[in-house]
C-alpha cells in the first residue's frame, strides 16, 4: 500500500507503511503549499528526497533539508553537483541516471527517462545533467512521477512494461514565464499541452491520474479534456495536503 500526498507544483510525498519519499520539495517558496519545508517534515519525516532535475521549482528546499535534517537525496548529476556546492555532504547525495534502480526501506525506486533539461549555475559555471522521472513500488502497488517531460513515444513502452497504478502528470506551466519577459518572443513554460498530457496518460494505462505542475485554469482544461476522452484513466485532482491511497 502507498499513500500519495500532494503539496503543490510537482511536489509529492509517496509513503509505504514504513518508508516515505519526498519528491521535488518546492515548499517554502511555493505559494500553493500552506506549509514550509520544516513543517512538512514535521507532518511526515522523509526517508529520502528524490529530485527530478535542477530547476528551482523542483530542487526547492532539498539542500536545506539534506544539510539540516540529514535526509539523503537521490538525483541526477547536475543537481548533485549543485547540492554539494550548497554544503550538502557528498555521502548524503546518491547520483543516478536512466535505467538505474534504488531501494530505500521497502520502497523500490526505478529511474526512467524524460525529455527535458536539467541545468543549473554553480559558481561561474553552467552545469547540465539528465532529468529524471521516478517509478516507486511497494509490494504490488506503484506510482509514476513523470517529472517534467515533453511528449515521447517511450511513455507507451513504460505503460506496457511497468503498468503503474497511478500517474502524476504535468499539465501546464510552473509559472507565467511570459509575464517576466519583455521582447518580441513570448515563452510558455509548459512541457505537455493539454492534448499531449491526455495522450500520455492513455499510453501509460494507469488506473488513476493526478494532475500537477499547472497555473490558472490549466488543470480545469485537463480535467475537461480527460472527461471527454476515451480510453483514459480516472482523474483525481488533489489540492495541497490531500492524499490518495494506492493498493
Amino acid at each position: 500500500m502507498l499513500e500519495v500526498t500532494y503539496y503543490g507544483n510537482a511536489t509529492f510525498s509517496i509513503a509505504s507503511p514504513s518508508t516515505t519519499a519526498l519528491i521535488d520539495p518546492y515548499l517554502t517558496e511555493n505559494e500553493e503549499c500552506p506549509w514550509d519545508a520544516s513543517e512538512v517534515c514535521d507532518r511526515e519525516r522523509p526517508d529520502v528526497i528524490c529530485v527530478t532535475h535542477a530547476a528551482h521549482d523542483h530542487v526547492g528546499e532539498t539542500a536545506e533539508l539534506a544539510r539540516e535534517e540529514g535526509i539523503p537525496v537521490l538525483t541526477e548529476p547536475a543537481t548533485a553537483r549543485y547540492l554539494r556546492s550548497e554544503g550538502v555532504p557528498e555521502e548524503r547525495v546518491t547520483t543516478v541516471i536512466w535505467g538505474m534502480e534504488a531501494e530505500v526501506g521497502d520502497l523500490s525506486i526505478r529511474v526512467l527517462e524524460t525529455r527535458h533539461a536539467s541545468i543549473r549555475e554553480v559558481g561561474d559555471e553552467l552545469v547540465s545533467g539528465v532529468p529524471l522521472s521516478f517509478l516507486l513500488r511497494e509490494g504490488g502497488s506503484s506510482v509514476y512521477h513523470m517529472g517534467d517531460t515533453s511528449i515521447f513515444r517511450d511513455l507507451e513502452t513504460y505503460g506496457d512494461l511497468h503498468d503503474p497504478d497511478v500517474v502524476l502528470v504535468g499539465v501546464g506551466q510552473a509559472y507565467d514565464a511570459a509575464a517576466e519577459v519583455e521582447g518580441p518572443i513570448t515563452p510558455r513554460i509548459s512541457e505537455l499541452t493539454t492534448e499531449e498530457a491526455v495522450l500520455a496518460t492513455r499510453w501509460l494505462g494507469a488506473d488513476r491520474t493526478v494532475p500537477m505542475h499547472y497555473i490558472g485554469d490549466e488543470r480545469d482544461r485537463f480535467l475537461e479534456a480527460m472527461a471527454d476522452a476515451e480510453g483514459v484513466s480516472e482523474t483525481v485532482p488533489l489540492d495541497p495536503g490531500e492524499s490518495i491511497r494506492v493498493g
